[in-house]
């Protein structure tokens, strides 16, 4: 892999101080004919690498190629690379320029080539040599005045990163700095601009690699903001949830409006095991590849928590879309998907939902490919005893027209994918007891804990 061959003689750099950012230009001079960088395109939540070629060819009519099956978002990077170049002080080539993404089988289509492509240029028409281009990958969405902004999946590019032969780093937008930092193998180096890359690259401007905090980030934002001991009353089905949350197992809560399901399930994953450094990868995987991680939280270390509307459409629940984006049984990965009034939701979108129950992964198939995300979930759903809510309730009487029956076997009722899962079911009642003791959520994760050893 070459930076730029062949090259006809060399450049000067003039670096001008302006502030705390350099302004880098570069004197004319015969350009290079062919610049390599290596980057990487999202696929699902995985990252593939992807070369970048770019050739300038001297004396020819001025034009750009972009060739490799190149998406609309990829085809218009063009205009903000130009603008980008022209705003940060460089020299847009006025050459036939032909850009190459390979391999070229490979549909791509985020913005984060803006930053690769752009360096590639400058490489091929000799504004740009340096030998780290062979040691780092590029990835970086470009403004038009030459300012980077956040890609998505760069984590996994991250980890992909430290999978490549002959790769020390990666380069890549500031605002994902953190987030790639998870990845201890390799230096991340952070970027606000395309001056900043080009000076780096060069040699003029020296950019400390972004330090790993995994252990300092589990402590930050490993605590929840809700609390077991916030429900009162209602002991048996607490216990019903601690004994659904040791062994995994889908949990059904029927009871009136007001008797507490919601807040039961909300508390589920703080009684849960605290995630492990690879279920915490993974699961930030997920959300990195939508572009869902919370400003200041590089690193998800709770369990997720989702809670879809009962609109929901199939590709909405288990992940759709060209290309395939993870859905909401995804994005409870290691966590607690939650269906509050189950009857309401369509019944073919819950039968979607039984390949993922029983095998822990979506698998999306299309006509070229196959995507395949994690769903290890909880399943915890909700309902009403009866369409007026109020069967068996203490305070209110039924107001139901047509007398409803026992609800005995709720899961095989209601024809859910969980009733051949297996799961247990609460009962609850409209409960005004209150207690004057209120263990709190660690301590119903160590009765979690000592029923998982007993189990085992």
């Amino acid at each position: 892999m070459s930076s730029s061959l062949p090259r006809a003689r060399k450049s000067f750099t003039r670096v001008r101080f302006t502030g705390r950012t350099p302004h880098l230009t570069f004197t004319t001079c015969e350009p290079a004919m062919l610049a390599k960088l290596q980057t990487f395109s999202l696929l699902g939540i995985d990252a593939v690498p992807v070369e970048v070629e770019v050739d300038v060819s001297p004396g020819a009519l001025p034009k750009t190629i972009l060739v490799g099956l190149p998406e609309a978002a990829v085809k218009e990077s063009q205009h903000r690379i130009d603008r980008a170049i022209a705003n940060s002080g460089f020299l847009r080539p006025n050459d036939r320029v032909v850009i190459n993404l390979a391999p070229a089988e490979l549909a791509k289509s985020a913005a984060s080539f803006d930053l690769p492509i752009t360096l590639g240029i400058l490489a091929g028409s000799g504004q740009l040599q340096s030998e780290l281009l062979e040691q780092y990958a590029v990835v970086g969405e470009l403004s038009l005045e030459g300012t980077t902004r956040p890609v998505k999946g760069a984590l996994s590019m991250a980890m992909a990163t430290a999978k490549q032969r002959g790769l020390r780093g990666l380069i890549l937008p500031a605002e994902n700095a953190a987030e790639a930092a998870v990845v201890e193998q390799i230096e991340v180096i952070p970027v606000t601009s395309l001056t900043q890359a080009v000076g780096y690259l060069s040699g003029v401007v020296d950019i400390a690699p972004v330090p790993s905090r995994v252990g300092e980030l589990f402590d930050e934002l490993g605590r929840y903001d809700d609390d077991f001991a916030d429900v009162r009353g209602q002991e048996m089905a607490k216990r019903a949830v601690v004994v659904a949350a040791a062994g995994s197992h889908n949990l059904l809560m029927i009871g009136p409006p007001g008797s507490g399901k919601t807040m039961l399930a909300k508390r589920v994953p703080t009684i849960l095991p605290s995630l492990t450094a690879s279920e915490s990868i993974e699961t930030t995987r997920i959300y990195s590849s939508l572009g869902k991680l919370t400003p200041g939280q590089p690193l998800l270390a709770r369990r997720p928590f989702r809670s879809p509307h009962h609109t929901i459409s199939e590709a909405g629940l288990v992940g759709g879309g060209n290309p395939p984006a993870p859905g909401e049984i995804s994005q409870a990965h290691n966590g607690v998907l939650f269906l509050d009034e189950l009857p309401e939701f369509n019944r073919r979108t819950l039968e979607v939902m039984r390949q993922p129950l029983e095998d822990g992964t979506v698998t999306i198939s299309r006509a070229m490919n196959s995507t395949t995300f994690p769903a290890e979930i909880m399943l915890v759903a909700a309902l009403n005893p009866c369409p007026c809510g109020y069967k068996n309730d203490p305070r209110r009487d039924c107001n139901c027209s047509i007398p409803q029956p026992e609800l005995d076997v709720p899961w095989q009722d209601l024809g859910s994918p969980a009733a051949h899962q297996g799961g247990n079911y609460s009962q609850l009642l409209a409960d005004n007891n209150s207690e004057f003791l209120f263990p709190t959520a660690s301590f119903h994760r160590s009765n979690v804990g000592a029923l998982e050893r007993r189990a085992a």
